[in-house]
């Protein structure tokens, strides 16, 4: 087998959806696997080819006219040098690969893969130029991917002859484990920031409306609860919660830390008592395995596929997505929450993460379902 992998989200892109391709495509390669892969990135100057370990890397560059793109791409994969029989190309994250996915699998005589991930589809089935081409892709594909049981039966219902199949995420465990120095700089930053009193709440990642960091912290104030939690803000912020933040800055205490490399977040997580994950939709957050790896309680929006991993223990501090008055109740809760069933939640999550999402898990359902096709 020969697998092209479109996608627009990979590293050095920033984001849960980059890394999810890198740690798939990684351990896809790392099981024997040929995959190459094809990014579409608008920060390449021109495309390129790299050789790696079973397979290839082509970098796409992409201009204003994704017509040419695709077009340049065929004609670089179906040159002298470069021509692969491919048995499956899959359409992983962005617009290109989905737009891409029905020509390219008639033109190379291949099976198709759709792996929608959460903007994707969540997106995508409302923006009505994007539509048809989802629709394409859906019908074109001999098997449709998604992360949670919420979305497969959301995309079933439009599409019931879909044969459509649930891979959640998973995390390497033994890769995300806290070294002592994790420890010694969450417990400096706690010196040096935190409170005794107070619960260190965190939001971790890309700040995007889905995520809904804005909403989360206006309930903060809401509930009048500005001085009985602070917050650690990592990642990258979109300028509406960035000019907000600067406007409260005399009201909430936030600390601000920029985006930072994966495995140096631990520390920032471990200096934690709590991780928030109040997205209005999404699929399944990176974040929400990261922090229950750890073993840390989320406060979060039942949506998606986060409903789906929280344990019993963690109901009261989970709300219906963009439920005003829930989310300032699951903030209440998690003030008045002790420290003992803190330890207790986050103990709850870390067992059903450990046991249901190691990434060995999810490799193999790939490849189940790459060899069913």
């Amino acid at each position: 087998m020969r697998i092209l992998w479109l996608t627009e989200n990979y590293p050095p892109r920033r984001g849960g959806m980059a890394q999810a391709c890198d740690r798939i495509v990684h351990n896809l390669r790392k099981a024997g696997l040929t995959v190459d892969l094809v990014f579409f990135s608008c920060a390449a100057a021109a495309t390129r080819v790299i050789e790696r370990q079973n397979g290839r890397e082509i970098v796409a560059a992409m201009s204003e006219s994704h017509a040419h793109d695709l077009n340049c791409l065929y004609n670089l994969l179906t040159s002298p040098a470069n021509r692969q029989d491919y048995t499956h190309i899959v359409a992983f994250g962005g617009n290109l690969p989905v737009i891409a996915l029905p020509v390219f699998k008639a033109w190379l005589g291949c099976r198709a893969i759709t792996l929608f991930r959460g903007n994707d589809f969540d997106l995508g089935v409302f923006v009505p130029q994007r539509r048809l081409a989802l629709y394409d892709a859906i019908a074109a594909s001999d098997a449709i991917c998604v992360l949670s049981g919420e979305m497969q039966q959301r995309v079933a219902s439009l599409r019931p002859r879909a044969d459509i199949r649930l891979i959640a995420n998973g995390i390497d465990l033994d890769m995300w484990q806290p070294q002592a120095f994790d420890v010694d700089n969450a417990r400096k930053w706690r010196a040096e920031n935190g409170s005794a009193t107070k619960p260190v709440v965190g939001l971790i990642g890309q700040f995007k409306n889905k995520k809904g960091g804005l909403f989360f912290l206006e309930n903060v104030l809401a509930a009048g609860l500005e001085n009985a939690m602070q917050f650690l803000v990592v990642g990258d912020i979109e300028p509406a919660l960035q000019s907000w933040l600067s406007e409260k800055q005399q009201i909430l205490k936030v600390c601000i830390v920029p985006f930072t490399d994966r495995f140096d977040l631990i520390s920032h997580y471990l200096a934690c008592d709590f991780i928030a994950l109040p997205s209005h939709y999404d699929g399944m957050p990176n974040v929400l395995l990261e922090a229950g790896a750890l073993g840390l309680p989320v406060i979060a929006a039942r949506t998606g596929g986060i409903s789906e991993v929280l344990p019993a223990e963690m109901r009261a501090l989970t709300f219906h997505p963009g439920d005003a008055e829930g989310c300032r109740q699951a903030l209440l809760n998690a003030c008045t929450m002790s420290a003992d069933n803190r330890q207790t939640a986050g103990k709850a999550l870390q067992k059903k993460i450990s046991g249901d999402f190691a990434v060995a898990r999810e490799t193999s359902a790939y490849i189940q379902l790459i060899n069913s096709i």
